[in-house]
């Protein structure tokens, strides 16, 4: 009787307790509406962004057995301030690219997903990682976040008029709707998504983000996942998605996990959405809003990896702000690249121009003059591996020093001229040059620069060229060993200095 009585008190606690946790995951947890993909009729020539366009996103995918298609991608998604309040829902018409294995016995089972750049819709990602994201067999889908053309467009505003007409006059015909339709109108003109700049503010000055991006991003994820008929993915296993976002669209990403949208949206059998998230040469909070390097809703076994090239690195430096320790729960890692600039010319999107040194009047400056192109899409293509591993394997990735700090500034090796710590590809563990940064030299450059050694320094430095090209030899199985190089890759990364420097 005292059981059945102890019972009777504890079955409203216990209903109520239940009622709770129901109640909480409705809150908290939501799938996301499931968006429509929508073949995008042919134009006559290959769409914007495409891997089959000579350029500096062009890839053989026949060669790997990978064919490339397009689609509009059409819904209903939140609009959502900077500060994470959702003020309205509306429609939107967007595009993705698809790439994926003809033969789905070739799929390893994975997705990554890609915003495009708003500077000439570039997939750094996709040229950061393609020929690894091919020969490992996953897919790839990128996708368009951008705006029609606003009356003032907040990507330009500047603390002048002459710099903001300065922007304009560099970028203004390769960003927003506008510069896809001039490229292709039949095929772009659909596009649409919402825009609102006098609701929606980043710091003190409109969001140059469109209102819609976190919800564009997880529906995409949901269609993608859900390997249903409707999926531009139907016939492939899709088992993980990754998000691998470079440059301002890393902000984005960065939004979506501060404001807990990674545990609010979720599969209908409760699975994430997002199995990893890649971000990089991004300074979190550079475009305004707050200036954190951590979500600070950071999900549980998930990883969040953050790839700083030197510029990214050198800002935090200056600015005096601190990256956090690298962590196994939650999974964090953070990688300051030494030798990796933020702009490569090898970068580009489509009609996508940079000055150089000349065309400054810098070209005589000899901190300005010599750019690096050095391939740091092995550091970044094994890092995307490595992730790969701690989702699939529960393999940590690899924990890299910090570039050493003294105080606000970044110490540099007073023998070779260059940082000290952080992740040190071959070309900086042997290095045949000073890499640079713009913070340091004032070129007044998006790319960063280098000063080669001289012949003389060369000399006593490594004796000859061959002592120097085995050098270079020992410290790629150093990367290798370290996990910032693929054993695939090495053979085909051939020392910097060649024999006619020596």
């Amino acid at each position: 009787m005292e059981r059945l009585t102890t019972l009777s008190i504890l079955r409203p606690t216990l209903q109520s307790a239940l009622l709770l946790l129901i109640l909480t995951s409705n809150t908290f947890a939501e799938v996301p509406r499931m968006p429509t993909a929508i073949a995008v009729p042919p134009s006559g020539k290959p769409p914007l962004s495409s891997a089959k366009r000579p350029g500096t996103e062009y890839s053989d995918l026949d060669k790997y057995g990978y064919i490339e298609e397009e689609f509009y991608l059409q819904g209903v998604a939140p609009a959502i301030t900077a500060s994470g309040k959702t003020l309205l829902e509306a429609p939107y018409t967007t595009r993705i690219l698809v790439r994926k294995p003809a033969d789905p016995a070739r799929f390893n089972g994975t997705v990554v997903i890609e915003p495009f750049s708003w500077f000439g819709e570039r997939a750094a990602g996709w040229i950061l990682t393609r020929d690894y994201l091919l020969r490992r067999g996953y897919a790839y889908v990128g996708y368009t976040l951008n705006v029609n053309k606003p009356p003032v467009d907040p990507k330009f505003i500047s603390d002048t008029p002459a710099a903001e007409a300065e922007q304009i006059a560099q970028y203004g015909r390769i960003v927003n709707f506008e510069f896809m339709r001039r490229f292709d109108f039949a095929r772009y003109a659909p596009l649409g998504t919402y825009y609102d700049p006098e609701h929606f503010t980043r710091g003190e000055a409109p969001d140059p983000f469109a209102p819609q991006s976190q919800g564009i991003g997880a529906q995409l994820a949901l269609l993608l996942k859900t390997n249903a008929a409707q999926s531009p993915l139907a016939g492939l296993d899709v088992q993980r998605i990754y998000v691998n976002s470079w440059a301002v669209t890393a902000q984005v990403w960065m939004d979506y996990l501060d404001q807990g949208r990674h545990q609010q949206w979720r599969m209908p059998d409760a699975r994430p959405l997002i199995d990893a998230y890649m971000t990089g040469r991004m300074a979190y909070g550079e475009v305004g809003g707050d200036v954190i390097r951590v979500p600070r809703h950071t999900p549980d076994g998930v990883p969040f990896v953050t790839v700083y090239s030197q510029s990214e690195l050198m800002h935090d430096v200056i600015e005096g702000i601190n990256l956090p320790p690298d962590t196994d729960s939650p999974q964090i890692r953070y990688y300051e690249v030494t030798g990796m600039p933020h702009l490569r010319l090898a970068d580009l999107g489509t009609e996508h121009t940079e000055q150089l040194a000349a065309d400054i009047g810098k070209g005589d400056d000899p901190r300005c003059r010599t750019l690096y192109d050095e391939p740091a899409e092995l550091i970044v293509s094994a890092l995307l591996d490595r992730m790969d591993q701690w989702v699939r394997q529960g393999k940590p990735m690899p924990n890299a020093p910090r570039v050493a700090r003294d105080g606000k500034t970044a110490a540099r090796d007073p023998v070779t001229g260059n940082l000290q710590g952080g992740v040190r590809p071959p070309w900086i563990q042997v290095p045949s040059a000073t890499y640079l940064t713009d913070q340091e030299t004032g070129c007044g450059l998006i790319y960063d620069t280098k000063v080669p050694y001289s012949r003389d320094v060369l000399g006593q430095r490594y004796g000859s060229f061959s002592n120097y090209e085995q050098k270079f030899e020992d410290a790629k199985a150093l990367s290798i060993k370290e996990g910032y190089l693929l054993p695939e890759d090495a053979a085909g990364l051939r020392s910097i200095a060649k024999p006619q420097d020596f």
